[in-house]
């Protein structure tokens, strides 16, 4: 799966933070808009459909930064709660 053009595609969303589900169609990427058409996030989604990465843009931290994913076997796929920074593999 390429993280910046992944091989499902990417789907444009208007919403809210919070508002992307953590499985959607494999390989793809949601672009999540305000009602501003503002970016706000991007989430993608690895080969099973699980949400492996988000990209979070202007809610109250000065920068865009990441979050990863890491698999719970009771919860499922849980967000580290670590602001990290911007990882360049993904686009």
């Amino acid at each position: 799966m390429g993280m910046c053009k992944p091989s499902g595609g990417i789907e444009n969303r208007i919403g809210k933070l919070g508002s992307l589900p953590r499985k959607s169609t494999p390989n793809t990427r949601i672009d999540l808009y305000n009602d501003k058409e503002e970016l706000i996030q991007q989430r993608w989604y690895g080969p099973d459909g699980w949400v492996i990465h988000n990209r979070d843009y202007n809610h109250g931290y000065p920068r865009p930064h990441d979050h990863y994913w890491t698999w719970n076997d009771i919860k499922g796929p849980q967000r580290c709660e670590d602001h990290c920074n911007v990882d360049n593999s993904f686009c």
